[in-house]
């Protein structure tokens, strides 16, 4: 019975359990569906430890989508989407769109490809929800490897526990940026390089195909997440050639190479773009800024689920027991070893680069993320095989919990963040209070960033405010008005002040000098923007801070 063959595959060194994988596929051909329905839950030669296995995955997943769906409607946007939303719009071509906007960015094009593909979701807040498609295609790629490889069930369990108790999995996938298809790579990808070493094959084509398209969204997302995959997929490599294991060396190459032509050939057009945008980059130099992004995501992993990361630290000591009882049963460990190195060895060329070209920052390193929850899934799928079924369903029940507790806290910190509406809806209150309430927005508060390049940067300021301005329902006035309301304020806004170059007294001087008659003003700063008020009589402003 399935279940019997996977429990005695289990306890059987790794040469064993390459021969019993491959006539299970030879199995599939004529029980195909009954395994199908016996991975899905519904199988009755399903034994309870895999039924809870995949019922923690359908919850953990279900809860996960929820809460990335209500952050990405109830989360205002900040200027990287705007930029998104701006670059990826409808007017222009799709050739034009890429020679003139996505080329001359500093990220390969396949995230603006895949929002352009999906403008017609409308606005950021329901454009983010292009994330679950790609959450979903995620999900069904692990999907696949779990059929080949059912012995990372529990390990695919553990993992959406971490994935969902991580703040970087809320925060990421309700942005409309490439940070949550980065995450969903470095997660896929090393859960697919656990398959081929387990199995030293590529396996089924719906596997090889999970395997190809984690690596060519690994290589052509981000340039951070391109050296972490590379770096990923480098020891495996080393191994097979080290063991001559040629089957298994092509099956783990093909994937990178094809994908890596591809991002060379990217990276040769976009190369000078790269080099003239970060001339003047605002990413801090230096070794404690490289240190203070790997700490903080590394930090972030550790603390998703307390409970599973105990069960990982187990999950390592059982394998340390194997090892010692069985030297040839030292699969596990030794996947945790290349994936440990190929964290290692990324980080490393990161901070490198870095030192010479700033690069690194903590949300650049979601792929690692990734990566490091599969680890730590992984080494607790070890004790989850372990335990009994009594056992094993208090341990993932109460490994939920504590990932739907941390959901909840993650959705109301991804929420609370600091976006242009919150100087908008302010704007719109005091509008809202006195009708006639004029509105000044002004180039010169955002001129550090319309001078960055690429080109597109000069437009997307002025969108994003009118865009904020029609969400809101208030007027702006044109930018070469020096009106000034008679009977209610007059409202001077500026956001993405991120630096908070800005005093009181500088913006006051900045508007007499462009020809406002404007004695005194009261300042607004809420998050990165702020508001300026000069009240209808001039006697009853003051030059003070809210």
């Amino acid at each position: 019975m399935p279940a019997a063959g996977n429990a005695v595959r289990d306890s059987l060194p790794f040469e064993h359990n390459s021969v019993i994988h491959r006539q299970d596929k030879e199995i599939s051909v004529e029980f195909g569906p009954f395994i199908i329905l016996a991975i899905t839950g519904f199988g009755g030669s399903l034994d309870m430890s895999r039924k809870l296995h995949f019922g923690t995955i359908l919850l953990a997943a279900a809860a996960l989508a929820v809460a990335i769906a209500w952050a990405c409607l109830h989360r205002g946007p900040w200027y990287d989407e705007f930029y998104t939303q701006y670059v990826t719009r409808p007017g222009p071509g799709w050739t034009e769109a890429l020679r003139t906007s996505w080329l001359a960015d500093n990220h390969p094009p396949l995230y603006y490809a895949l929002a352009r593909a999906s403008d017609g979701l409308g606005r950021i807040e329901t454009h983010r929800l292009l994330n679950l498609a790609i959450g979903a295609c995620c999900l069904l790629a692990g999907a696949a490897i779990v059929r080949d490889v059912p012995r990372l069930l529990p390990a695919g369990a553990a993992l959406l526990l971490l994935l969902a108790g991580n703040e970087w999995t809320v925060l990421s996938g309700s942005e409309l940026r490439s940070y949550f298809l980065s995450l969903c790579a470095g997660a896929l990808l090393a859960f697919s390089l656990a398959a081929l070493a387990l199995t030293r094959e590529g396996g089924s084509i719906p596997r090889r195909l999970a395997y190809g398209a984690a690596v060519l969204i690994g290589f052509n997302t981000h340039i951070v997440t391109t050296l972490i995959a590379g770096s990923l997929i480098l020891p495996f490599l080393l191994i097979a050639a080290l063991q001559r294991d040629w089957s298994y060396f092509r099956a783990l190459l093909l994937p990178p190479l094809a994908s890596g032509l591809l991002f060379v050939a990217v990276s040769l057009v976009q190369l000078p773009h790269w080099q003239a945008n970060t001339q003047n980059f605002w990413i801090e130099g230096g070794l404690a800024s490289a240190r203070w992004s790997i700490e903080y995501a590394l930090l972030r992993c550790l603390e998703a689920n307390p409970l599973v990361l105990a069960g990982a630290i187990a999950g390592v000591a059982i394998m340390g027991r194997d090892l010692m009882r069985d030297r040839a049963a030292c699969e596990g460990i030794a996947i945790l070893a290349q994936l440990a190195a190929g964290v290692v060895l990324g980080l490393a060329l990161l901070t490198a680069i870095h030192l010479v070209h700033p690069l690194l920052i903590e949300k650049y390193l979601t792929a690692m993320v990734g990566a490091v929850s599969l680890g730590m899934a992984l080494a607790c799928g070890r004790l989850l095989r372990a335990l009994g079924p009594g056992a094993g369903a208090m341990f993932l029940g109460a490994a939920l919990l504590l990932s739907l507790w941390s959901l909840c806290d993650h959705v109301a910190r991804s929420t609370a963040r600091n976006s242009w509406y919150g100087t908008g809806r302010y704007v719109a209150d005091i509008r809202a209070t006195c009708p006639d309430t004029l509105v000044h927005v002004d180039r010169f508060w955002n001129a550090d960033v319309t001078a960055m390049s690429p080109a597109d940067n000069l437009a997307v300021a002025p969108a994003a405010y009118r865009t904020v301005a029609a969400h809101f329902g208030f007027a702006l006035e044109p930018e070469t008005s020096r009106r000034m309301a008679k009977a209610c304020p007059t409202l001077f806004w500026a956001e993405h002040d991120t630096r908070h170059r800005f005093t009181d007294a500088a913006i006051l001087a900045h508007l007499r000098a462009s020809g406002f008659a404007v004695n005194a003003i009261t300042v607004r700063r809420i998050g990165d923007g702020w508001v300026a008020m000069a009240a209808a009589r001039p006697e009853q402003g003051l030059l003070t801070s809210p």
